[in-house]
């Protein structure tokens, strides 16, 4: 009988030792193989983008103009040389950042007064934000002259698309596009974004209706975490220098990628887990056309720890654009466009 006994219950403490090995060869797979990354990429991908606002055909949209009988059909399709050599490993992923400022009196789609091109440069394991600056004079395929932050109002995604092939060689992999309450939800939801403001800004937030709700006008000089609402009037700053002390547009798109490398800083370390709660919360207040397969990719780069950096610039570059008016164009950034291309690849090094 006592033989019996020891013998089941050794067989139980087989057993469980067995399912024990199993799991944590499971996990090892799971956590340190290629093919267990992609595999967790690929499951996470999905579970993710049945949360996110996606929208499909951007090459197709109608634009929006002012009035209803306005409307232009842009057809601006994805150049076969754009397209990525299938053999070949990754080397950039190029995604496009919009915050439209889209106002209840207006019709049809807002101008996108923020655009910042993120480039996850996967060799050198960083992301570059590039925002572009929204005075900066464009000549479009199919509309007249203007500046950059109307080409969205008018031609959607597409234009933009198509405007960056043209100017800098390169399609973007997919945009993410908030427009004001969906930021500060955002931003809420990351728990605020730390910055820090000198007396001048904190006066001028307080003092102004940048920060739209009258309660939250209470900041204060130095490095604090503020909240949506206030995060959104910070970013939308141009008339105070920031504590780097650049003003104007250059100072307003400089705040902005602050903000995003605060929470880059804040986030990286997070862990699988803990990027899949952030955006499983954010994904339902944005959209984008970044395919299922696209975000498993992403989610890849990621995952498999090739991202450690965040760097910062702006286009125009410094150096290869002229101020001035152009036509009924006035008050115009007018890029050396050739100079750019090149400035801005060389960035990426």
């Amino acid at each position: 009988m006592e033989k019996k006994k020891k013998s089941l219950i050794e067989t139980i403490v087989l057993a469980v030792a067995a399912v024990v090995a199993v799991a944590a060869a499971l996990l090892l797979f799971v956590l340190y193989t290629k093919p267990g990354k992609k595999l967790t990429s690929k499951v996470v991908a999905g579970y993710l983008h049945n949360s996110v606002n996606f929208v499909s055909g951007q090459s197709s949209e109608k634009a929006q103009g002012n009035t209803p009988g306005n409307l232009e059909e842009v057809l601006f399709e994805k150049p076969e040389e754009a397209e990525p050599v299938p053999e070949k490993e990754r080397e950039f992923y190029h995604i496009l950042l919009l915050g439209e400022e889209a106002l209840k009196t207006s019709p049809g789609k807002g101008r996108t007064d923020t655009i910042i091109l993120a480039t996850i440069h996967v060799r050198e394991k960083k992301v570059v934000l590039t925002s572009v600056l929204r005075d900066t004079y464009v000549e479009p395929e199919g509309m007249k002259p203007c500046k950059i932050n109307a080409v969205y109002a008018r031609q959607g995604v597409s234009g933009l698309y198509k405007l960056l092939y043209d100017k800098l060689g390169i399609w973007p992999d997919g945009y993410v596009k908030v427009g004001f309450d969906s930021f500060e939800e955002i931003i809420n939801l990351l728990g605020g974004a730390e910055v820090t403001l000198t007396a001048e800004e904190a006066e001028y937030l307080n003092t102004h209706n940048y920060i739209s709700k009258e309660q939250f006008r209470n900041v204060t000089p130095g490095t604090q975490v503020l909240n949506g609402n206030q995060t959104l009037g910070y970013c939308r700053v141009r008339y105070v220098a920031n504590c780097n002390g650049t003003k104007n547009d250059y100072g307003r798109t400089e705040r902005q990628r602050m903000v995003l490398q605060n929470l880059f800083e804040r986030y990286k370390e997070s862990g699988l887990t803990g990027w899949i709660k952030i955006l499983k919360q954010a994904l339902g207040y944005i959209e984008t056309d970044i395919s299922e397969e696209t975000m498993e990719e992403l989610i890849y780069v990621v995952y498999d720890g090739r991202i450690t950096t965040m760097e910062q610039q702006q286009l125009p570059m410094k150096g290869a654009f002229s101020s001035k008016d152009m036509g009924k164009v006035t008050s115009t950034l007018v890029a050396d466009w050739e100079k750019n291309k090149a400035l801005f690849w060389e960035s990426l090094k």
